[in-house]
């Protein structure tokens, strides 16, 4: 080999590893600053993404725990069947039930848990499994509780709030379904390293919100990605998807309970969004139990969410909701 060849190929190693040296060091260095390790999500045939199961990661924003279990639910293990003189309750929703920003034990799940264990002492176990999932949508709630959920073996299920988008339903074919995967893997993948978290989410804020719509569309009536899945009548989707959930929970004898939460913007006076209308159209028809925390979060409004967010509860929002929801409970349950 001659001299110049072998220099240039030592130089060119030697830059490769200086390079993936720094790579090494500054991944290493922000994972001390606490960047990085944020919940990772998995591809699915039928739900398109769901959290992973059986990690112990923290959330992207507030740094908060994230601890999943093997059904990759949020929270501890639980048996199926369901132990005699146990009170299983199943949360489902989007970030809101999942707990954007907080730990486990300050979401609304976690305080009403405490809640009716406080209620009932050693009479009875209470579970209430946190089964929140970022980003979904009512179909895909709908989906989970119809095929997996019901299997919980849950005395009563409660139906939070969830993104508006329709896309993400049963009704795409394989190869939109497929496709969606591979984003979803791809999204999973960059969350891994603390470089991405903290150049492309927090340094870089405003182009990863132009962009993150390529793994996820956060505005469905903006949806450029996925128009063709968009439904035409959103109101009717919502509908079909609550009452799906109503007659999944009514045949297997699970109490159905609505759970309606305004954004900072749907607060009086505003009118309810058009999920909240859906469930309490469920309440006039099908007498099922609502609850609306509208009145009860209007007084504070804005300092019931966390900071420059007009979606997501604090501690003392989900506080509030745990309150309501216990409320009802105890009247259901008769405690």
């Amino acid at each position: 080999m001659k001299p110049k060849v072998k220099a240039l190929l030592i130089n060119l190693g030697l830059s490769v590893f200086v390079f993936f040296l720094c790579v090494f060091l500054a991944e290493a260095g922000l994972r001390i600053a606490g960047y990085g390790n944020i919940e990772l999500y998995e591809p699915h045939s039928t739900l398109y993404w769901r959290l992973k199961p059986n990690q112990e990661r923290y959330t992207k924003i507030g740094r908060k725990p994230v601890v999943t279990n093997s059904r990759g639910t949020r929270g501890p293990e639980f048996a199926v069947p369901k132990p005699a003189n146990h009170l299983r309750i199943l949360t489902l929703g989007d970030s809101r039930t999942f707990g954007w920003g907080l730990s486990a034990e300050e979401t609304f799940s976690g305080r009403l848990e405490k809640l009716l264990q406080d209620k009932l002492g050693s009479a009875k176990k209470v579970e209430v499994i946190n089964a929140g999932v970022n980003a979904w949508s009512y179909p895909q709630m709908a989906m989970f509780f119809e095929t997996e959920g019901v299997s919980y073996e849950p005395d009563i299920v409660v139906v939070g709030d969830a993104n508006l988008w329709t896309q993400f339903s049963d009704k795409n074919s394989p190869e939109f379904v497929a496709a969606f995967k591979r984003r979803v893997w791809l999204k999973n993948f960059l969350r891994r390293f603390a470089l991405y978290h903290y150049i492309i989410e927090v340094k870089l804020e405003s182009f990863y919100q132009k962009h993150r719509t390529k793994f996820i569309p956060v505005d469905p009536k903006r949806d450029e990605l996925f128009k063709e899945q968009q439904q035409s009548d959103p109101a009717a989707v919502y509908r079909a998807s609550l009452e799906r959930i109503h007659e999944a929970a009514v045949k297997k004898g699970v109490t159905p309970i609505f759970l309606v939460l305004p954004t900072l913007n749907d607060l009086p006076p505003a009118p309810p969004h058009l999920p909240g209308q859906a469930k309490l159209a469920m309440q006039k028809e099908k007498n099922a139990a609502v609850v609306d925390v509208t009145e009860a979060i209007a007084p504070k409004g804005e300092k019931l969410y966390l900071e420059a967010d007009p979606v997501h509860f604090n501690v003392e929002g989900n506080e509030i909701i745990a309150e309501k929801l216990y409320q009802t409970i105890s009247k259901e349950l008769k405690l």
